[in-house]
């Protein structure tokens, strides 16, 4: 068995309570970390390998807004490009967060 982070938060529009775990709750950390910064995959490259994927899921398993919008970047080949930076917009709050390995 995985050891997987774990994250408990409220989605603030309605009060429900949600349970996340792995690179989901992960990736809903680092957005709220954010705030309206947002985050890109890059800036989190050291475990945040598919973020679109792990947005995609936070999206729909709790029906929250996270936005993306593109941004030019120069690769290091000098080709120039577009990439993501994503933004929580629904408003949630963490209420508890486990790191991965769980509790001491």
């Amino acid at each position: 068995m995985k050891n997987r982070s774990a994250l408990r938060f409220k989605r603030l529009s309605d009060g429900e309570v949600f349970n996340a775990e792995g690179r989901v709750a992960q990736t809903l950390t680092a957005l709220v970390d954010a705030g309206q910064r947002g985050v890109t995959a890059l800036e989190i490259s050291t475990w945040a390998l598919r973020l679109s994927d792990y947005v995609f899921k936070a999206k729909r398993r709790f029906d929250l807004d996270i936005e993306m919008t593109l941004e030019p970047h120069v690769g290091g080949d000098g080709n120039q490009g577009l990439h993501g930076r994503y933004r929580l917009v629904t408003p949630i709050q963490i209420i508890k967060t486990e790191p991965a390995g769980g509790a001491p």
